[in-house]
């Protein structure tokens, strides 16, 4: 008897908490991988660490614009695509994973990798977390257009075949055909379980939308959202704020609309329209964390910022960033393409353009110039073409007390945060909320004895040593606590040992930049990082904060460098650099 209770109190348990949605947690980028120059390759970006860890990995596959990977829950990589192909974990071609979006065109692209953006997405099953669907849109020749995105296809992959590499089990089934598509996107049903997929027309204000539930694709259903218009060729983007409240429409020959969204009917209503002089390349739209502001890259040159919770959202427009000059070691632009929100809270931008950097906007839940967008700050090991993955926002729960409402699936939250320290008061840090499944009160407790309810407080603790800080997040289902203990400094707090710093160098060997990573919850006085000849002999010192640092290169000859760090006479790390041409 007790035995049946237990058990009935675990299913209750399971089919009530949403699970750790992580699926986003690993971004691949690189091509040319067979080149024999050391700046072609393929980069890692792994989300499971603070600051993200980044690496180069050797892979046959080579990775153009088109990029969507899939991680299992808890972050593990399962498999990833280009485009074309797909491989598994171990860097091999997945079984039946080949000839994706069959035709000429794939065939043109084949050695490079697709090149067409927000054109696939992964989904998970539900309830069957070894199956993932991916959902990808063709390109082909066209008598007319030239080019045209014409069919949408749907290939599932299980991952409990082959030994737990996955096997793809049904490749390239039409769900649409013989149209003029711009990009796909998909976003949480209101029951927390099923996803709206939406397939924009290129040229119009339309879309085709599917119901994905229990792996079957409901529809299409026709959409026609106001305003209409026509005509002028142009890539439609649809863009869905985290949670799942408001969707943009962006198209290079239109205006920017933002709709309200219904994740219960899956309607749009309520167009604001926001003018976009100059827009005639195109570019990236992204949400911050939050869902309150929207960033929008449509001119290459310029970061724009819009506050969705403002009366008159289009006079909210700030420029947050200009682009400032940068060219890449083969003269490549830095400029401002593509955007993905990472699940770090993070926004990430591609370039136009291939180049071995990213811009990154570090702080995008907070208004104006504080949310500190870093240009060029992300050095990748290897050259990247245009690349910006595409994921939808795995972690979005039901929509409680909506109609929809239906499954018993509640928000239980989950706490998260990260920090920034001030450059130039290292005792003051702001803290980050990245908690998700719709928390309505935050309590901080910064190990100082002082406290916060702000949802991303600014702290400036009393001195240097270590705090364990604690966010509990809560709603009316339940809480959730979520700590870190923060080394400040150098110095120890009385009954506390001093933390190790986690650092490392990257790209190594490296040509005209590399990055220097400062992790392990280490928030530094003074870090200083100097890198020495091999004859001993300092050829370069910087200031280094915790995150990524830059180290430029040029004008140091080719050969054999040695670096350290250290803060405050403690030496945090040491290793060697390998400059090359």
């Amino acid at each position: 008897m007790l035995k049946a209770a237990l058990s009935a109190l675990l299913f209750t348990f399971l089919i009530g908490k949403p699970f750790a949605q992580n699926h986003d947690y690993i971004w691949l980028f690189g091509y040319a991988a067979s080149s024999p120059d050391t700046l072609f390759g393929g980069s890692v970006i792994d989300f499971n660490e603070e600051p993200p860890l980044v690496y180069e990995k050797d892979r046959d596959m080579n990775i153009d614009v088109t990029m969507a990977s899939a991680c299992d829950s808890s972050g593990i990589l399962q498999f990833y695509t280009n485009g074309i192909s797909i491989n598994d974990t171990t860097d091999q071609l997945m079984v039946n994973g080949d000839s994706l979006n069959p035709g000429e065109y794939a065939d043109s692209w084949a050695n490079s990798g697709y090149f067409l953006i927000m054109s696939e997405i992964v989904l998970p099953f539900s309830g069957q977390p070894s199956k993932y669907a991916i959902l990808h849109l063709k390109i082909e020749n066209h008598p007319i257009y030239n080019l045209a995105v014409t069919t949408l296809y749907m290939s599932i992959v299980d991952m409990s075949l082959n030994n737990g590499l996955g096997e793809v089990v049904s490749k390239n089934q039409v769900l649409l055909s013989n149209g003029r598509y711009g990009t796909i996107n998909a976003v949480k049903h209101a029951n927390g379980k099923d996803w709206w997929v939406w397939v924009a027309y290129e040229r119009e204000n339309k879309y085709q939308r599917f119901l994905f539930s229990e792996g079957e694709l409901v529809g299409p259903e026709q959409i026609d959202a106001e305003p209409g218009y026509c005509c002028p060729n142009s890539v439609g983007t649809i863009v869905f704020s985290p949670d799942g409240s408001k969707a943009v429409r962006y198209n290079v020959a239109h205006k920017l609309f933002v709709y309200d969204h219904d994740r219960c009917s899956g309607a749009l209503s309520n167009p604001k329209a926001v003018s976009l002089p100059n827009s005639n390349l195109g570019g990236g739209v992204a949400f911050s964390q939050n869902s309150r502001f929207l960033y929008i890259a449509y001119d290459a040159e310029n970061i724009y910022q819009y506050d969705t919770w403002a009366v008159n959202m289009a006079a909210s427009k700030v420029t947050v960033a200009t682009y400032d000059g940068f060219h890449g070691y083969y003269g490549t632009r830095s400029s401002f393409y593509m955007m993905q929100l990472g699940p770090d809270g993070r926004i990430y931008i591609s370039s136009p353009n291939s180049i071995e950097v990213l811009s990154y906007i570090d702080q995008p839940d907070r208004p104006g110039l504080d949310c500190r967008v870093v240009q060029h700050g992300l050095h990748l090991p290897n050259m990247s073409s245009f690349t910006c993955p595409h994921f939808p926002y795995y972690r979005l729960g039901p929509l409680d007390g909506s109609p929809c409402d239906t499954l018993g699936l509640d928000n239980h939250p989950v706490a998260k945060y990260r920090c920034y320290q001030d450059t130039s008061d290292y005792l003051t840090v702001k803290f980050t909320d990245l908690s998700t499944y719709a928390p309505t009160a935050w309590a901080w407790d910064f190990g100082d004895g002082t406290e916060s309810q702000d949802t991303s407080p600014v702290h400036t603790f009393p001195g240097g040593g270590t705090y364990e800080v604690c966010l509990t997040v809560s709603n009316p289902y339940s809480s959730d606590t979520f700590c870190k203990v923060l080394q400040l400094g150098p110095s120890a707090t009385e009954g506390r040992p001093v933390l190790q710093a986690d650092i490392s160098v990257f790209p190594n060997p490296a040509q005209s930049f590399t990055n220097v990573r400062l992790g392990g919850d280490y928030l530094p006085r003074n870090a200083r990082f100097t890198l020495y000849a091999a004859t001993g002999q300092p050829v370069h010192m910087q200031r280094v904060t915790a995150g990524w640092g830059v180290v430029p290169l040029e004008g140091l000859a080719p050969g054999i460098y040695f670096w350290e760090v250290r803060d405050g006479g403690r030496l945090l790390g040491s290793g060697k650099l390998v400059r090359v041409e």
